[in-house]
């Protein structure tokens, strides 16, 4: 998994599981706190992604995340996409 969309659909399907709510139209350019993902969920988000694809964004990093393609670059850079 390391094309840009698939990790956006990554995203897509895990949030989708811990929100319990449709992230279809999200984008790469989304904001993280618009689409209502509160810092616990995003939390859990974070983490089942980093389970899938085995891999561990530095907390440093994750601190700079904002967008949904922020957190798909930082996995990107983890993964060397």
């Amino acid at each position: 998994m390391t094309e840009k969309t698939d990790l956006l659909t990554m995203f897509k399907s895990v949030a989708e599981n811990v929100d319990k709510k449709s992230f279809d139209d999200v984008t790469r350019e989304s904001i993280i706190t618009d689409l209502g993902i509160d810092s616990l969920s995003m939390m859990q988000i974070v983490g089942d992604m980093e389970t899938e694809l085995d891999l561990q964004i530095p907390d440093e990093d994750l601190v700079e995340i904002v967008t949904v393609g922020d957190l798909c670059s930082k996995l990107e850079h983890r993964i060397g996409a």
